[in-house]
C-alpha cells in the first residue's frame, strides 16, 4: 500500500502542529489535559482583591480568581469566582480566606482545608469565605492619617478664606469680581479668536500648502546655489583676480610714465593749452556769427545780385 505525497505532507503537518502544542504547554509548565474547576465565595468586603489574583494551598499556587461581582444592585455582598487548575481535592467545609501576599503583591486567596470533613468540594460549589485578621482595621488605619490630613487642610483653607474675607473690603471685592469677569470675557475672546483662526486656516489650507511648497522649492534652489558656490575653485578665482589687478596696475603705470597714445595725451602739457586755445577761438567765432550773421550766411528768395547779373551776361 502506497501513500501519495499530499497525504504524507498532511500527516507531517498535523504531527508538527501537535508537537508544537505539546512543547508549548510543556514550556508553560502546565498540564494539557487538565480540566479546571470553578468555585464561588461570598464576602462582605473583598478589601482590594483583583481578578487574576493567585489562589494558593499551603503557599503553592493552584489557581486564580476569574471574576469578582456584586451579588445584587444594593451591593450587600461581593461574589468571588475562582478556578482550581490543579487536581488537588479539598473538603466542602474548607475556608477560602483573603490574605495579604505582601506590601506590593496585593491580596490573594488561600484555601484552608478541613481534613475532618469527608465531603469533597465539587465544581460550582459556594464555599465559606473569611478575611485575614486585621485587614479591615488595617485599611481603616491607613485611611485615618489621610482623613486627619484632609481635615487639617480643610481647616486651614477655611481659616485663609475667613482672613481673606476680613481683609477685603466691599470695593476690593467688587474689583475682584470685576477682574474675574474681565478674565472670563478675555478667555471667551481668545476662544473666539482661536475659532476664527482655525476657520481661516481651514479655508486657506490649499493656499497655505502651495505657499509652503513654494518655500520648500525656494529653499531647495538656494541649497543648489550654495552648493554651486561651494564647488567654485576659490584659489583659481583669486588668482585670476590678482592677475587682472596686476595688468590694470601695469597699464596705469605705463600711462603715468607717458608710454603710448594715452600716456602722451595725459602727460603732454601742450595738449591742454591747444584745447584751451581752440575753445577760445570757437567761442569768438560763435560771438561774431551772432553779431554779424550776414557775413557768414547769404539767403535770398530771388538769389543775389551778382548771380542775376551773371545769368544776364550769359
Amino acid at each position: 500500500m502506497t501513500f501519495s505525497k499530499e497525504l504524507k505532507t498532511g500527516v507531517f503537518a498535523v504531527v508538527s502542529i501537535l508537537l508544537f502544542i505539546l512543547g508549548f504547554q510543556y514550556m508553560r509548565d502546565s498540564k494539557l489535559f487538565q480540566v479546571s474547576r470553578e468555585f464561588h465565595v461570598v464576602y462582605p468586603n473583598v478589601v482590594g482583591l483583583e481578578r487574576s489574583a493567585a489562589v494558593t494551598i499551603n503557599g503553592m499556587k493552584v489557581g486564580k480568581v476569574s471574576d469578582i461581582k456584586l451579588i445584587n444592585s444594593q451591593g450587600d455582598a461581593v461574589m468571588v469566582t475562582f478556578i482550581i487548575e490543579d487536581d488537588f481535592e479539598f473538603s466542602k467545609s474548607s475556608v477560602i480566606k483573603i490574605y495579604r501576599s505582601g506590601i506590593i503583591g496585593g491580596n490573594n486567596l488561600a484555601v484552608l482545608t478541613n481534613g475532618s470533613d469527608p465531603m469533597i468540594a465539587q465544581a460550582g460549589d459556594t464555599l465559606v469565605g473569611a478575611l485575614e485578621s486585621g485587614m479591615i482595621d488595617g485599611l481603616i488605619e491607613k485611611f485615618t492619617p489621610i482623613e486627619k490630613s484632609l481635615l487639617s487642610t480643610l481647616t486651614k483653607v477655611d481659616s485663609v478664606m475667613l482672613d481673606l474675607d476680613q481683609v477685603l473690603d466691599q470695593a476690593a471685592k467688587r474689583h475682584l469680581r470685576q477682574s474675574m469677569a474681565d478674565l472670563s470675557s478675555t478667555m471667551d475672546q481668545l476662544n473666539q479668536t482661536a475659532t476664527s483662526l482655525n476657520t481661516l486656516v481651514q479655508h486657506n489650507e490649499a493656499y497655505l500648502n502651495n505657499t509652503f511648497a513654494d518655500l520648500g522649492r525656494t529653499a531647495s534652489n538656494m541649497a543648489k546655489i550654495t552648493d554651486s558656490i561651494a564647488l567654485i575653485n576659490s584659489a583659481t578665482l583669486l588668482n585670476d583676480l590678482s592677475e587682472s589687478m596686476n595688468a590694470l596696475k601695469q597699464i596705469t603705470a605705463a600711462m603715468a610714465s607717458g608710454e603710448g597714445t594715452l600716456g602722451a595725451l595725459i602727460n603732454d602739457p601742450s595738449l591742454y593749452q591747444n584745447l584751451e586755445q581752440v575753445t577760445k577761438e570757437a567761442q569768438k567765432l560763435v560771438e561774431d556769427i551772432k553779431a554779424q550773421p550776414k557775413r557768414y550766411v547769404h539767403f535770398s528768395l530771388f538769389g543775389s545780385k551778382e548771380e542775376s547779373s551773371k545769368e544776364k551776361d550769359q
